[in-house]
């Protein structure tokens, strides 16, 4: 095994990313449900469980700074009986898309 992996000091660094990155994750995540509960708000539907999930993530560069985009997946309810997706798109922990179904069918982007 190699040596420079057994040191604790390795260990610590390689737990404390982890925790880092984890971190980021859930704020990400927190930011995406607000988003997507203030979006379907101004629309006058509901949020369905409360939640968002992450649907992929990669790396981009923005303003020169490498960030995670990612994209999450929400389920909303226009009238209160029907079920409908919306996806979300963050840079950072920016909003630069987000889009749903619409009931009377197409798409709506902002």
């Amino acid at each position: 095994m190699n040596a420079a992996l057994e040191t604790p000091l390795t260990a610590i660094l390689i737990l404390a990313a982890v925790c880092l990155w984890w971190l980021s994750a859930m704020r990400a995540r927190d930011r995406a449900r607000a988003i997507a509960a203030s979006f379907c708000g101004r629309h006058g539907w509901q949020l369905l469980d409360q939640t968002v999930a992450l649907s992929s993530m990669w790396p981009v560069r923005v303003n020169d700074r490498l960030c995670w985009q990612r994209r999450y997946r929400f389920d909303f309810s226009p009238d209160g009986g029907g079920r409908k997706s919306g996806e979300l798109t963050l840079a950072g922990n920016r909003a630069v898309a987000i889009t749903a179904e619409l009931p009377e069918g197409g798409t709506l982007v902002e």
